[in-house]
């Protein structure tokens, strides 16, 4: 049998319709590939997709870090700015 490259598109594709209710032998038959090829290729979108839940799980992690670290600078400067002003800076009238 002939060996063919598919493209990350086309085995989106080829898994998708498995997914869509299509039985293993009709994919494997309409496609050409093995079940063996059908079943690695499942195996490895798994696995790269819970690769990208636990990437999209630390990003959400790292988001919510900085938005805090950002939210207490942005107090801080705000209570500098009122204690300045209780000394009366920045002083009216120009340069000194």
């Amino acid at each position: 049998m002939e060996r063919k490259q598919h493209s990350p598109g086309e085995i989106a594709m080829i898994l998708q319709e498995l997914s869509d209710g299509l039985s293993v032998e009709e994919v494997t038959r309409k496609h050409g590939i093995s079940r063996a090829t059908l079943y690695r290729w499942r195996k490895r979108a798994k696995a790269s997709g819970d690769k990208e839940i636990r990437r999209l799980k630390q990003v959400d992690e790292e988001n919510a870090r900085l938005k805090h670290l950002l939210a207490e600078a942005a107090l801080e400067i705000q209570a500098l700015k009122e204690k300045l002003k209780e000394y009366g800076w920045p002083k009216s009238g120009g340069r000194d």
